[in-house]
């Protein structure tokens, strides 16, 4: 009777539907314990640096793409991560829980600075979603252990060990030239949008041991001038806009700055995502490599096949590095 009654619930079960999925624990870089469905389907990027991560790691797990993916990029991706549609950024924000839940993910992953404020905004999240959120840390130097935990946790080990070990290839890279310049990285068709040291912003810069320069202020972004750049005398120049060509073939106070004189001037490039940053996600790693005087041509191309899973064709491959010179000495 009993042998019965068991068979006739494993066959209701079967009727109405599959039993409740189990769910596992799971410690963030925030050192929350989170509990987490062992079988994940949708996860939504809770911004741009976890969007990237995801891509690289299971981009058919991707719910779509935080904020908008110009077209040139989305060339230079394989077709089921560029075809993703766009979706809004949303960690933290108090009037886009519905939203969120009705994208239906099993599971928030966010990726970056790991402070009380985003340790505050991954868990609003989860409490106004209802959601699982975790965030783990961006540094360079944990990317690799972040790929392997985020790989573990939704069953893609094989990919995430290859990527882990291409990310501590690259971090290992033996240095080709010498030296420890004085580098000043700056936003901006006016390149005055200068970016502080000591951030994940410049950190591919500290990384390898340039001194980050920038005027005295607060927060990551420092409005400045040509003169007090021309004070700080950086060695190399960094823009992460294009549009500064421009501006240095038209204006004369730029070319008081030494570094622009020597022509010790770079634009970084920013396709299919920026080298240096925008965002710092694991993208950066590309830019170690660039900064670091390795041939531009010869690592863009590994990079996009290997982390972004696409083959560059050559006229790809122009389009990407966008005139970009290596980095002398």
């Amino acid at each position: 009777m009993r042998r019965r009654l068991i068979l006739s619930l494993i066959l209701l079960s079967v009727a109405f539907g599959p039993p409740v999925t189990s769910a596992a624990e799971v410690t963030d870089s925030t050192g929350r314990v989170v509990q987490i469905p062992d079988r994940i389907t949708h996860v939504l990027p809770a911004g741009p640096p976890a969007a990237i991560l995801l891509e690289a790691i299971a981009p058919d797990l991707m719910v779509g793409w935080p904020g908008r993916l110009s077209e040139d990029a989305k060339a230079l991706l394989p077709p089921d991560a560029a075809k993703l549609p766009q979706i809004p950024r949303m960690t933290g924000r108090e009037d886009v829980a519905e939203k969120i839940r009705a994208l239906k993910p099993d599971l928030i992953l966010d990726y970056g600075d790991v402070t009380p404020r985003y340790f505050e905004l991954t868990q609003a999240t989860q409490q106004r979603t209802g959601i699982p959120t975790l965030l783990y840390i961006g540094t360079l130097e944990q990317i690799p252990d972040v790929i392997r935990k985020v790989g573990t946790l939704l069953h893609r080990e094989a990919r995430a060990e290859t990527l882990a070990n291409f990310a501590e290839a690259l971090l290992t890279l033996p240095a080709s030239q010498s030296g420890h310049p004085k580098v000043l990285y700056a936003r901006g068709a006016d390149g005055l949008n200068v970016t502080a040291p000591d951030t994940q912003v410049t950190e591919v810069f500290t990384h390898l041991g340039w001194k980050v320069l920038a005027p005295d202020g607060q927060g990551t972004f420092r409005a400045s001038s040509v003169e007090a750049i021309r004070a700080l005398d950086p060695d190399i120049i960094i823009f992460s806009d294009p549009a500064m060509r421009e501006t240095l073939a038209h204006n004369d106070a730029w070319r008081t700055v030494r570094a622009v004189r020597e022509d010790h001037v770079h634009f970084a490039p920013s396709l299919p995502f920026g080298w240096v940053e925008e965002p710092p996600s694991i993208n950066r790693l590309l830019g170690l490599a660039w900064l670091n005087g390795h041939e531009p041509a010869a690592v863009a191309s590994l990079f996009n096949a290997v982390v972004y899973g696409r083959a560059l064709t050559p006229a790809q491959l122009e389009t990407v590095l966008g005139g970009v010179r290596p980095i002398q000495p």
